[in-house]
């Protein structure tokens, strides 16, 4: 409710950056308990609203077929984030966890 009224009354538009989409994310899962599919919903449609800009990669991260579902074989929101930022800069992307090595242009170190 706090953020609500903040974002209400806040000179537009109001920024938001990919960290802190990530933060967020975190907080509504571990803090708050809500479920994944539900966060990646209710972020896409903050990310969505004219009075924010999101000038990262959250909105297209958020809004990819199968953001919604999570995997513990697949890489998870944040991993997602942190490849498409690479890829907008087209960075290799090199990395210890295995999950995220099966998207594109990834290294996994052994």
């Amino acid at each position: 409710m706090v953020a609500r009224d903040f974002l209400a009354t806040a000179p537009t538009p109001v920024t938001i950056s990919d960290l802190v989409v990530a933060e967020t994310y975190f907080a509504l899962r571990h803090h708050y308990g809500v479920p994944h599919a539900e966060a990646v919903r209710v972020l896409l449609a903050l990310l969505s609203d004219p009075d924010i800009s999101a000038p990262g990669v959250s909105r297209a991260v958020l809004s990819a077929d199968g953001a919604s579902r999570v995997s513990k074989s697949m890489p998870g929101l944040v991993d997602r984030l942190i490849h498409a930022d690479y890829r907008r800069d087209d960075l290799p992307l090199i990395t210890f966890d295995r999950a995220l090595g099966r998207l594109e242009r990834v290294r996994v170190l052994e």
